[in-house]
């Protein structure tokens, strides 16, 4: 029974892929540059490519744009794969209907049944969806994930859109992470301009921020055996301290949307709850809006709550609103 915790102190490896378990590839063998392969109709693969100054190599990873219902409507008819794509990253360039980029949790990668969900539910409102993945996952680059990598990459994903949409008045931008994609979401706003000053590039902040199964940080009291066998290790490592209370405590201009399910067995409730809390203490002098939905559905699942829609629509309007009085 011992050899558990003393694996999980003394081996990062474990530690490692636990945190991020991308080791877990399902379904295998996806052919990520067809989307319509994977089920995703409305949709173009592209690659964002830059060198890591976290881990000193060339990165590229894999990403899908997928089209809002509207727009796919417009060009359903258009039979040559280049035009289709290009039609679709013109669309994207003068839109004005919301953008997700959407940041997964662990495991798996971005073609996984429940994520799939998750993006029909985007489409049907009518938003663009930006999705990818991190190193290591799907047909990104293999490197090791950390913290700081995973949110390097979600940066310059996060450029990328930027360029993508170009310079004129901007559609919304909604960042949203589930689950471990949460507190990477998270670290990214609270650093983002610390981290462009590593880049070179001024960037602004996206118009919202959207936590689907968020924790308060991954200091993970809830795991059983003994404390200092393992939370230690999370709390003293730099490769994923993952503190999303900390983080948000110090955004507090960004309209932020908490969603957590009470029958959740992987993030329990509890969690989501103080990191409302200390959300909400932090924003009692000023702030922005922060709200707070409960569900009672489990960790993978939200996408198929049939309130979902009608919630993230009148989250939408108070963003807006949000926009219209900065």
């Amino acid at each position: 029974m011992a050899v558990l915790p003393l694996m999980f102190r003394y081996s990062k490896t474990v530690q490692r892929k636990m945190v991020f378990s991308n080791c877990i590839n399902y379904p295998k063998h996806m052919d990520f540059t067809n989307p319509a392969s994977c089920n995703v109709l409305g949709g173009r693969s592209f690659n964002v490519q830059f060198v890591s100054k976290v881990d000193n190599c060339p990165i590229k990873l894999g990403g899908w744009h997928i089209a809002p219902r509207s727009v796919f409507r417009d060009i359903l008819s258009v039979n040559d794969s280049q035009t289709f794509c290009d039609r679709l990253q013109e669309s994207l360039k003068a839109t004005e209907n919301p953008i997700v980029l959407y940041c997964h949790g662990n495991s798996n990668h971005r073609g996984s049944p429940h994520r799939l969900q998750m993006y029909k539910v985007f489409q049907d409102l009518n938003f663009h969806v930006i999705t990818f993945d991190y190193r290591g996952y799907g047909d990104s680059t293999y490197v090791r994930p950390t913290e700081r990598g995973v949110v390097e990459d979600a940066l310059n994903v996060y450029t990328w859109l930027m360029n993508a949409v170009g310079t004129r008045k901007k559609p919304m931008v909604i960042l949203w992470g589930h689950s471990l994609g949460t507190a990477i979401a998270s670290n990214l706003v609270a650093n983002l301009e610390e981290l462009c000053r590593s880049t070179g590039t001024c960037l602004p902040q996206p118009d919202a921020l959207v936590l689907e199964a968020p924790f308060n940080n991954l200091i993970v009291s809830w795991l059983p055996y003994y404390k200092d066998y393992f939370v230690k290790p999370f709390s003293s490592s730099s490769e994923y301290a993952f503190t999303t209370d900390q983080y948000l405590s110090k955004a507090k201009d960004i309209p932020l949307l908490i969603l957590h399910s009470k029958g959740d067995k992987i993030v329990p409730y509890k969690l989501a709850v103080k990191l409302h809390d200390c959300i909400a203490e932090s924003r009692v002098s000023g702030g922005a809006p922060l709200q707070f939905q409960m569900f009672d559905r489990g960790h993978n699942d939200l996408c198929e709550a049939p309130e979902l829609p009608d919630v993230i629509r009148l989250a939408i309007n108070l963003f807006e609103y949000g926009r219209s009085a900065r």
